[in-house]
């Protein structure tokens, strides 16, 4: 005999059918029979077993697992009224349950995992209180840290971890446990924390096994970043002492191993698909140390991160001496890339631009180099962070010059090296590149006040080679007429509107008033003579 509950359940889907029937408007009958007596649940509770069928049961539907995951999971978790249901139903939990713990949903594509560990994620905060919600993280997460953490430790990891078995399995939960960061929200911040702190050691370890292989180094390498990005503001001093501390050994761990150079000896092929390999490791570096950065910005710690000694921005300097060396023009025409590395960039130098001051003369010439390429970009928002981070770093040297201090130091001094060669400064190049770019070349003219704000600081910190540069223009011009309107013109941009020496705020408002009329009476004559 069927059970009581069984005949009300199908008593439930006959009425909802004859429903539909009648119904001309099937929709809102489906909505009037969701409301009644909980029985929204009852399709909610069919939807996820049939997920869950889907993934389990079918293994080679790689187009069914993709909707299932992306859409049907991912559409549930979108709504707090609905998760609030969702994580009362024992499918759920079973779905929850299947995932943690039952291999075969390991043979799902990895990013379909990823999908699902953030899914299953997100419904935590339907849970009635956020102690309940934090001890789900933990149960769906500690078979995954504590798998990785066993399997670091053993003796034999070199000679088990390049079995295929062994690096699909690794892939595997790196995706998950990317998924489970991708999440995170105040409320299960904590349990999240624990999850990656748990696993510092092992992706250390990872890392060094791993080095020869391109994909497991940048799952690692994408882990540690969507982590870091879901936590870093939230975290107490304490906390962020020990993440910090963690991403400077992974920087110099990266570094020691070398991965991610190219030798000149590959063959085209070989070097394209190593440039692949080395833009996606240098694309997340760059997120991971922009990551750091955002603690400076947004810092919600009841004290700060100081008072352990810890230093964002030495780990900024060790990331920078890693991944500047490795930039070159080829990858910066990656656009993701590029705009990555020079807002990096331009933050660094607003924000530690002291920094600059310790890196070795290679490191700070090849961060010159990139920023001269990313003035003639043909991006605009590129050449924009370009001047931006210009702009702060010849505003850094002419206030600290004033103040007394060093400023860039030797990095502002021209030279002439043992063999007689001449090196110019390297304000006195950047002033060069940008009168060139706006004098000659083709630019959006959105980007003259950002120009503007760059030339100003550099005219101010290098006045002879500005008016050494004024004078060659000067006598390029053999029409008396243009000579006359471009010395004027030269003239007003430094004297016009009462422009000072100072930089503030009102004071560069006048210098873009005179930059836009200077541009405007000589850019036309300059480039057709």
């Amino acid at each position: 005999m069927p059970s009581e509950e069984s005949v009300e359940h199908r008593s439930s889907y006959e009425n909802c059918n004859d429903a539909l029937l009648r119904s001309k408007h099937p929709t809102n009958a489906l909505f009037s029979f969701s409301g009644e007596n909980d029985r929204g649940k009852i399709v909610l509770d069919i939807i996820i077993r049939i997920s869950l069928s889907t993934l389990v049961s079918y293994p080679g539907e790689k187009d069914l697992q993709a909707l299932t995951c992306y859409q049907l999971l991912h559409g549930l978790v979108k709504r707090k009224s609905i998760i609030t249901h969702l994580v009362t139903l024992d499918s759920w939990r079973d779905l929850a349950n299947a995932f943690a713990n039952e291999r075969v949903i390991l043979s799902l594509n990895a990013a379909h995992q990823r999908s699902l560990a953030q899914t299953l994620t997100v419904s935590a905060c339907g849970m009635k209180t956020p102690e309940s919600s934090n001890e789900y993280i933990r149960s769906l997460t500690s078979h995954m840290t504590a798998y990785l953490v066993e399997l670091s430790s053993k003796n034999d990891l070199k000679a088990i971890a390049q079995q295929p078995d062994i690096i699909l399995l690794v892939s595997c939960l790196l995706e998950r446990l990317r998924g489970v960061a991708r999440a995170s929200e105040p409320r299960v911040q904590n349990a999240i924390y624990q999850m990656g702190f748990s696993v510092m050691n092992p992706v250390l370890t990872f890392l060094q096994t791993y080095k020869d292989e391109s994909v497991v180094v940048y799952l690692l390498l994408k882990f540690v970043t969507d982590w870091v990005e879901g936590q870093i503001i939230y975290l107490e001093a304490q906390e962020t002492a020990a993440v910090v501390e963690f991403c400077m050994r992974l920087l110099q761990l990266y570094s020691a191993h070398n991965i991610g150079k190219i030798s000149v000896s590959l063959s085209n092929s070989l070097r394209t698909e190593a440039d692949a390999d080395k833009y996606k490791d240098l694309r997340a570096l760059l997120q991971l140390l922009s990551n750091l950065c955002s603690k400076d910005l947004v810092d919600f710690a009841s004290e700060p991160i100081e008072a352990y000694g810890t230093n964002i921005s030495q780990v900024v300097y060790t990331g920078l001496h890693i991944i500047t060396p490795l930039i070159t023009p080829e990858l910066l025409k990656y656009p993701k890339l590029c705009h990555s590395y020079f807002s990096l960039l331009s933050h660094l130098l607003e924000v530690y631009p002291e920094i600059i001051e310790q890196l070795s003369v290679e490191a700070f010439s090849h961060i010159l180099g990139t920023l001269d390429f990313g003035l003639h970009h043909q991006d605009v928002e590129a050449v924009d962070l370009c001047l931006r981070a210009v702009k702060a770093l010849a505003s850094h040297h002419y206030k600290d010059r004033g103040a007394g201090k060093i400023g860039l130091g030797s990095h502002a001094t021209s030279y002439n090296d043992p063999n007689g060669n001449f090196h110019e400064s390297v304000l006195s190049r950047l002033l060069r590149s940008l009168m060139q770019l706006l004098l000659f070349e083709d630019y959006s003219t959105e980007l003259v006040s950002s120009a503007a704000d760059a030339l100003l600081p550099l005219i101010l910190c290098e006045q002879s080679v500005y008016q050494k540069l004024a004078s060659e223009l000067i006598e390029r011009q053999t029409n008396p007429v243009f000579r006359f309107r471009l010395r004027n013109g030269l003239q007003s941009l430094t004297t016009s509107n009462n422009l000072s020496s100072t930089l503030d705020r009102i004071n560069y408002q006048r210098f873009r008033k005179n930059l836009h009329s200077f541009l405007e009476d000589v850019c036309g004559f300059l480039r057709t003579v």
